[in-house]
């Protein structure tokens, strides 16, 4: 079995919100480990949908892909892992479940019928009714016949037809459909699941028409429902007011205990005693921009009119409690950029953080130990860094090698079966920064943000903090010592003139405000405004495959 049923649903669920935040990444995990439709082993996206119509899924930052038939208990559908504590080791930690989460389910599914009509009573095709659904509710998911030939696929529109019936042996996605501009002919556009070294970034066309590969002979769709999230045990506390001149409130979640998310003793954030050198090569925002200048408010979920350019949440505690926050808070910032800076083209890149943990050494950073933001940049910019397609985040310490930066497995039962091996570049995109360096202060930072995107902080956690469940966050005890990694991803006024930072953490989306939060700007609360990075990517010169076509086509 694969994930393409949710991936299907995914890109459904995408244009039915107009691209705002949060991006909505649904967990084929779950469906996995609960056998909704399948296992590992293979299995029935409508038996999937059927599941998810009954049960809902959560998002994937309550259970991340591990590519394993997992147990379909509470820990197997949404989880969190803390540090262990004496006389349990400190890694993995401990997990449990979390009991308040958003779930996604399917209304209406079903699959495209013979002989089905239109509204004036035509007969219609399959292509034709494929198309409709496509164009009206969004992508489908359709099983096709891999063969040789289409596993080797590099680009182009592939053409395969034989006379004997084909029997689906593979599930992927159908997104959109086109002309081609010099035959005239007609194609599908698919998305599968086998990275974006494969195909064209991930994406493939088929010729439409002559059953190729029998690509429309068995296809599904799923129409979802408004999302439910399951209520905690306890209501949260009311809003907190800090009895200072104005009323700044937040909420907190009762049942949210010290060490939940962070460790105390073990921090995962580890500045190098020794300064790490950077390297700024242009003149940095706050020097050519006055504050005057810079827009009075800025939020990466909302730069194009709604239009949401954050790359995906994380949680860096799943499937076992991981130190990685200096990762995720340099990689998400680094993902941010890279769609500002592509004006939100497609493909959306989302770096791997599980790279890092592998990989930088610098500064004392010791993987899910924690590390520092600073020496991350400076390995990447000498090495650069792969997409999570490449290595995705498994929340453990691993060999920095070829395959650990970018790899595939074979089925066991392939013919020619080599197990996991690296996938070398140029199938392997790595993505590399000019320049990079760091900046401190209110102004300084909301140049940098307004000028060039999201950069990544260090700010102390407090128990309070680790509790916050929404508003602007005040800590009223002073700490200062930096002892966690975020990225600070806007600012913006509240409607009585309280400065606030927009935060992004890496604890999933049941924390905070769908996994982000807002803290009091200009005070250094938490210390946030004392140690920030920035990193400058370097743009592609050419995208992936169809990297540079209509998202929407």
């Amino acid at each position: 079995m694969n994930s393409t049923p949710i991936s299907s649903l995914v890109w459904t669920l995408d244009p039915q919100r107009n691209a705002t935040f949060p991006e909505i990444i649904i967990s084929p995990q779950v469906l996995i480990n609960c056998r909704g439709g399948g296992s590992c082993e293979g299995g029935n996206p409508a038996a999937a949908y059927e599941y998810i119509a009954s049960r809902g899924l959560p998002d994937e930052t309550c259970q991340n892909y591990e590519a394993v038939d997992g147990k379909c208990d509470p820990y197997g559908r949404c989880e969190t892992c803390e540090p262990g504590t004496d006389p349990a080791p400190f890694l993995p930690g401990t997990c449990a479940p979390v009991v308040s989460y958003t779930k996604y389910t399917v209304g209406d599914f079903g699959d495209f019928a013979e002989d089905d009509h239109d509204a004036t009573g035509r007969v219609t095709t399959r292509a034709e009714r494929i198309k409709a659904e496509i164009a009206t509710r969004g992508p489908i998911s359709c099983g096709i016949h891999v063969t040789d030939g289409f596993e080797a696929y590099a680009g182009g529109i592939y053409s395969e037809r034989k006379w004997t019936p084909y029997f689906p042996n593979h599930e992927l996605s159908l997104v959109g459909y086109g002309v081609d501009d010099d035959s005239g002919e007609e194609y599908w556009i698919g998305r599968n699941s086998w990275g974006t070294y494969w195909g064209e970034g991930g994406f493939f066309r088929i010729k439409m028409h002559g059953q190729n590969l029998g690509i429309e002979t068995d296809c599904t769709w799923g129409v979802p429902k408004e999302m439910e999230t399951r209520a905690p045990t306890t209501p949260p506390n009311p809003p907190k007011t800090p009895t200072t001149e104005k009323k700044r409130s937040y909420k907190t979640n009762p049942a949210v205990k010290k060490g939940t998310h962070h460790d105390y003793v073990t921090p995962c954030a580890r500045r190098s005693p020794v300064l790490i050198e950077t390297s700024v090569k242009t003149p940095e925002p706050h020097e050519t921009i006055g504050v005057a200048d810079l827009p009075a408010s800025y939020d990466v979920r909302d730069v194009l009119g709604g239009v949401s350019l954050a790359s995906i949440n994380r949680n860096q505690h799943i499937p076992q409690y991981c130190g990685s926050c200096w990762a995720h808070g340099t990689t998400s910032a680094m993902s941010d950029r890279l769609a500002l800076m592509r004006d939100g083209a497609f493909p959306e890149i989302d770096l791997s953080p599980q790279v890092l943990v592998d990989c930088v050494t610098g500064g004392g950073t010791q993987g899910c130990s924690g590390g520092d933001p600073t020496a991350a940049y400076q390995w990447i910019l000498q090495n650069g860094v792969t997409d999570e397609t490449c290595q995705n985040y498994q929340a453990k310490d691993m060999a920095c090698s070829a395959m650990h930066k970018c790899q595939t497995c074979d089925p066991p039962f392939a013919a020619n079966n080599k197990g996991c091996y690296a996938i070398e570049e140029p199938a392997a995109r790595v993505y590399h920064i000019s320049e990079h360096g760091t900046v401190s202060g209110e102004e300084k930072m909301m140049a940098e943000i307004a000028t060039r995107g999201p950069i990544a902080c260090g700010l102390c956690v407090t128990p309070e903090f680790e509790a916050y469940a929404g508003g602007v966050f005040e800590d009223t005890t002073g700490c200062t010592q930096e002892d966690h990694i975020i990225s600070i991803a806007g600012y913006g006024t509240t409607e009585d003139g309280t400065k606030y930072w927009i935060g992004r953490n890496s604890w999933g989306t049941y924390w905070g405000e769908s996994g982000w939060f807002k803290i009091i700007r200009g005070v250094d609360n938490l210390g946030v405004e004392d140690n920030c990075d920035w990193a400058v990517p370097i743009v592609p010169e050419t995208n992936q495959g169809i990297g540079g076509r209509d998202r929407g086509e």
